[in-house]
């Protein structure tokens, strides 16, 4: 069944997973090496969600922030991200409309072109991803770049694509799922690379880990602490199938290092920054 309370199982995610070290290191010299530390820019954040990390990259990573427009649909995350955009102290807009390529900005809006576009870890839940970030291009500033936080290969794909392809489709499919974990960062290089020939596109991928370790090594199934796999499977671990879950299990397990004792799933974050050709 589909997890209605994602939120929840998400906050208790995030401290389980080193992916945000990942994605901040990814970013701080994202900032450095374009300047972005030392005049204001204007950023489109697509997918903003509860501003956590656009509050990180200006508090912590250096960014020097003039003005931010926010897109987020979930009515659930609007007010935290307010919140979030008011304690910056810097100008910015909240549009909850669902970022498409049909999405056109109100004539009210301070400007239609950004020097950072950023899609972090959203385009799983994009009916058309890829025409998405076709669409955000167009309000890139010519010396603009566009960053995607997405995964790489990981247990979350194997996992969710296990789902898919062995479970009851009336009970698990992808119309039924939040997002798309199927798809994967060097899916989106390819296709900005074969659609977007004027584009370039580089991708820096980094090492992270899930902490699964009581998952693991729980003997007793409905004693686990399965919060993490219910998030990356989109579905009640505890309500499966007993094969469907010794299967997750032994992927899990596939997927695991032991690290000082304790195990951790393997997982890769991709940064793709994505930039228009320079006419100088």
């Amino acid at each position: 069944a589909v997890v209605s309370t994602q939120s929840g199982h998400y906050g208790r995610v995030v401290t389980h997973t080193t992916e945000y070290e990942v994605m901040a290191s990814i970013s701080r010299k994202f900032i450095l090496e374009n300047s972005f530390d030392k005049e204001a820019v204007h950023m489109l954040s697509i997918g903003a969600g509860r501003g956590n990390f656009e509050t990180m990259l200006v508090r912590e990573l250096g960014l020097k922030l003039g003005y931010l427009y926010a897109i987020e649909p979930n009515a659930v995350h609007v007010p935290l991200l307010e919140a979030e955009l008011k304690s910056l102290g810097a100008k910015y807009d909240i549009n909850t409309s669902f970022f498409n390529k049909e999405f056109e900005f109100d004539e009210k809006n301070e400007t239609p072109l950004f020097d950072i576009i950023m899609l972090a870890h959203c385009l799983y839940t994009f009916e058309d991803p890829f025409g998405a970030v076709s669409h955000a291009v167009k309000f890139l500033k010519p010396h603009g770049k566009i960053l995607i936080f997405h995964e790489g290969e990981s247990v979350c794909s194997e996992l969710y694509t296990y789902m898919i392809n062995r479970s009851d489709p009336n009970i698990f499919n992808s119309s039924l799922t939040h997002g798309d974990h199927t798809l994967t960062a060097t899916k989106i290089e390819s296709y900005i690379r074969d659609t977007h020939p004027e584009l370039l596109a580089t991708v820096t991928y980094g090492s992270c880990y899930y902490d699964v370790d009581e998952f693991v090594r729980e003997e007793d199934e409905s004693k686990r602490n399965d919060d993490l796999i219910t998030f990356l499977l989109q579905a009640q671990y505890q309500k499966l199938s007993k094969e469907a879950r010794r299967d997750v299990y032994e992927i899990v397990m596939r997927n695991s290092d032991v690290v000082d004792g304790k195990y951790f799933a393997r997982h890769m974050c991709a940064g793709i920054i994505v930039s228009l050709p320079s006419k100088e």
